[in-house]
């Protein structure tokens, strides 16, 4: 399910990071272990409630909502000054994983990562997208390898039309997302690909964007979005535009 909230298209659904409840809160792998199960389930639950809220339509509930999260992960760490990087409900991808067993960085729930995001989509909906880019941000920061968000906060930059950094952020989804046309990631790749796509006519390079639109379909092939755009790319050429 995608919603269109002042011009930003975000889905509510495809969250990579969502976790099952026995995903530890916080956890130390490098030693010290913070171990909060209980907290992890509650701040999951509160995340469900937020994104409900912003369904019916309570944005300034919502955010409240994933502030109490936001508030309660910091509480829980103790003032443990190291990054943070979010757990997903398996495992961490690469980068996280690395800094995480190495002790440079602090995992916590991906929960704070889906709460950072959500904040960030309510306030898309109350009109601060000043404010929205800082959440979207951080919610790519604490998730590296989360090609999904990646894809979200791109979303922000091209309702802008600031094209090359919309198209730089596609392009990292790209980059990290899972090539599989038949895994469980295709719809995300697709995305990517078509973000890069329509970017690249924006900028008027028009067979960069029909290769990119081509390659979508391989992921996504009855997207109605992608054909339109090779439509219309093809109309383009036509005119000699």
């Amino acid at each position: 399910m995608n919603f269109a909230m002042k011009s930003v298209s975000f889905s509510l659904v495809a969250l990579g990071t969502i976790a099952s409840p026995g995903t530890v809160f916080a956890r130390d792998i490098g030693g010290g272990a913070v171990v909060n199960t209980a907290l992890h389930v509650e701040s999951r639950s509160d995340v469900s409630k937020g994104f409900a809220l912003i369904r019916a339509g309570k944005p300034a509930q919502a955010v409240k909502m994933f502030d109490s999260v936001i508030l309660a992960s910091e509480q829980a760490l103790g003032g443990d000054a190291r990054p943070r990087l979010c757990q997903s409900d398996s495992a961490a991808g690469p980068v996280a994983a690395g800094s995480i067993e190495s002790g440079k960085a602090v995992a916590v729930s991906s929960a704070v990562c889906d709460a950072h995001f959500g904040k960030g989509y309510a306030l898309v909906d109350l009109g601060r997208g000043d404010l929205a880019e800082a959440e979207l941000r951080r919610a790519t920061e604490l998730a590296p390898d989360n090609a999904h968000f990646a894809n979200e906060y791109a979303e922000l930059f091209k309702s802008r039309r600031e094209w090359q950094r919309s198209y730089d952020l596609f392009s990292h989804a790209w980059a990290i997302v899972d090539k599989d046309t038949k895994g469980d990631d295709a719809s995300v790749a697709a995305r990517a690909l078509r973000g890069m796509g329509y970017t690249k006519i924006e900028m008027g390079r028009l067979d960069e964007a029909e290769k990119l639109f081509r390659q979508s379909l391989e992921y996504d092939p009855k997207n109605a979005g992608a054909k339109s755009e090779l439509d219309f790319i093809a109309q383009k050429k036509a005119i000699g535009a």
